[in-house]
């Protein structure tokens, strides 16, 4: 039996995944999900407690630790997570006020400010980005205007996985790919840039020190290995956004190949070195886990959300027939989605169940069925559900493409790349093949690991001192299981389509804005 373990734990927007590896045999060992709690107290307002990610962390991990006889092998763990999120912290590591998270759009006022004050053309030089209230400064000027006690009394602004980090070694860090949600992150020097903190009124003391994502950054404490079960004195590394961690898990490692991770929400991803100048700001960059590269990305927010929103409000016999027989309700409700052809008879979907992010950056956006007939039927909603999705995944790959980002293919990684006709689907709309890997499944233990997890597990086994860097096993350990050819016929229909998608969302974009409005004139909350 192996000696050599580590443990990489995501923290997603729903769910905390984790993952533990056995480094000789270039496998995942043990896998698990917990779930946590997301919830919308306004219109616009999207939060979760900090101390619920931990608590989903030490679940998760005690979950894998009931797969196999390794919890005292741990030699190194790392932490990813989702990021966009303003989570403040206390001088005793305690949470100020519940995490604001990438889909909260509340902060549009404090955009407007930022644009007026520091300049948008300043922070696209510095740090890479948009102004948009996807990014941490706009909610922490909006707690510092609204919440002013909150603010006060915030020690540090940390990631879900930078808390849950400090939970796990007792060090307020950050890694590259997280601080490059915070505007002051100067991406191509990997630096604080103390001048554009000052001007956006946020004292640089409140942002942790920044560390490469395989560095060590401390060790399992006493408290937290009695919380967990890993052992105590075991290297905690810095990590990465959830992302870039997902890239490598996958084997998304060279310049112009790209990923579709989708979970609750979605990323398109393409490595492009950090030193290139790509001046679209409609889709974000942050540094990778990888020296010298950096992911061009398009967020997307509503993804698997779109489909679990109906699922949760127009499903109800679909859940009651899934739990009589122990099924996916999922699985149900694509079933039902695949008797329908391809075009869903003309009905359309927009994922825009609170905003949209990229490429249209719209905080006013909201969700639309555009197409009913007579003849719709629950199975039409299903389909136009995935196949809205997809169109907004293919205006990223538009615009990454028109930016010059050279993308022949995508290698897919999350929870709803588990269905084949999602799949097809995506690859259709786009017209591009879709790699689906193994991400390193063992075949003996069965569990279905997810790329993320497996990132952090293989930037852990370098703090561990396993690998030399995190590219040293990764061929051993991925491998493509099948690979989604489009449909040329499908995609020549859906192209045209799409121009009509488009086309119905830019007609729509000021009445989506007066329609906000009214929502918070009449409080609907």
């Amino acid at each position: 039996m192996s000696d050599k373990y580590t443990l990489g734990i995501d923290i997603g927007t729903t769910g905390v995944k984790a993952s533990v590896l056995d480094v000789d045999a270039g496998k995942v060992v043990a896998h698990s999900l917990k779930e946590h709690p997301l919830f919308h107290p306004k219109p616009g307002y999207a939060e979760q407690e900090g101390d619920n990610y931990w608590k989903a962390v030490v679940e998760a991990v005690q979950q894998c630790f009931k797969q196999g006889s390794f919890a005292d092998k741990i030699s190194g763990v790392s932490l990813s997570g989702l990021v966009g999120v303003m989570l403040p912290i206390d001088k005793d590591g305690k949470p100020v006020r519940p995490g604001m998270i990438w889909m909260d759009s509340r902060s549009e006022e404090e955009c407007t400010d930022i644009r007026n004050t520091v300049g948008e053309t300043t922070i696209n030089k510095i740090n890479g980005n948009r102004v948009a209230p996807w990014f941490v400064e706009p909610k922490a000027l909006w707690m510092k205007k609204h919440e002013p006690h909150n603010f006060e009394k915030t020690h540090k602004l940390v990631s879900p996985s930078g808390y849950c980090t400090y939970k796990m070694c007792g060090e307020f860090t950050m890694n590259h790919g997280d601080a490059q949600l915070f505007y002051p992150y100067e991406y191509q020097k990997g630096v604080w840039n103390e001048e554009l903190a000052n001007g956006l009124g946020i004292s640089l003391d409140k942002y942790p020190d920044i560390y490469n994502s395989h560095e060590v950054v401390g060790k399992v404490t006493k408290q937290a290995s009695e919380e967990t079960g890993i052992k105590e004195g075991a290297v905690v590394v810095a990590g990465g956004t959830d992302i870039s961690c997902a890239a490598l898990g996958c084997g998304v490692v060279e310049v112009g190949q790209a990923f579709y991770s989708m979970g609750t929400g979605a990323n398109i991803g393409v490595m492009i070195p950090t030193s290139q100048e790509i001046n679209e700001f409609r889709i974000l960059k942050w540094t990778s886990v990888l020296p010298g590269m950096t992911m061009f990305d398009g967020p997307m927010a509503f993804v698997g959300a779109s489909l679990n929103w109906f699922k949760n409000n127009f499903a109800e016999l679909e859940i009651q027939e899934a739990e009589k027989n122990n099924q996916n309700v999922f699985e149900l409700l694509t079933k039902q989605a695949e008797k329908i052809k391809s075009g869903s008879d003309g009905l359309m979907y927009f994922p825009y169940l609170g905003n949209t992010l990229s490429p249209n950056w719209n905080s006013t956006a909201t969700g639309l069925f555009f197409g009913v007939r007579p003849t719709t039927t629950k199975a039409h909603f299903i389909r136009s559900v995935i196949e809205g999705v997809a169109f907004d995944c293919n205006s990223n790959v538009k615009i990454a493409k028109e930016a010059g980002a050279k993308i022949d293919k995508f290698t897919l990684n999350g929870g709803p790349t588990k269905s084949r006709l999602w799949n097809q689907i995506t690859s259709d709309v786009t017209g591009l093949p879709l790699d689906l890997p193994d991400v390193g499944k063992s075949e003996e233990s069965g569990f279905p690991p997810e790329a993320a997890p497996l990132g952090d597990a293989i930037l852990a086994a370098v703090g561990a001192g396993f690998y030399s860097n995190p590219l040293e096993s990764l061929g051993d350990i991925i491998k493509i299981k099948e690979t989604f050819e489009p449909n040329l016929k499908n995609h020549e229909m859906y192209s045209e389509f799409f121009s009509v998608w488009r086309s119905v969302y830019h007609n729509l974009i000021d009445d989506m804005k007066k329609h906000h409005e009214l929502l918070n004139k009449y409080d609907f909350s």
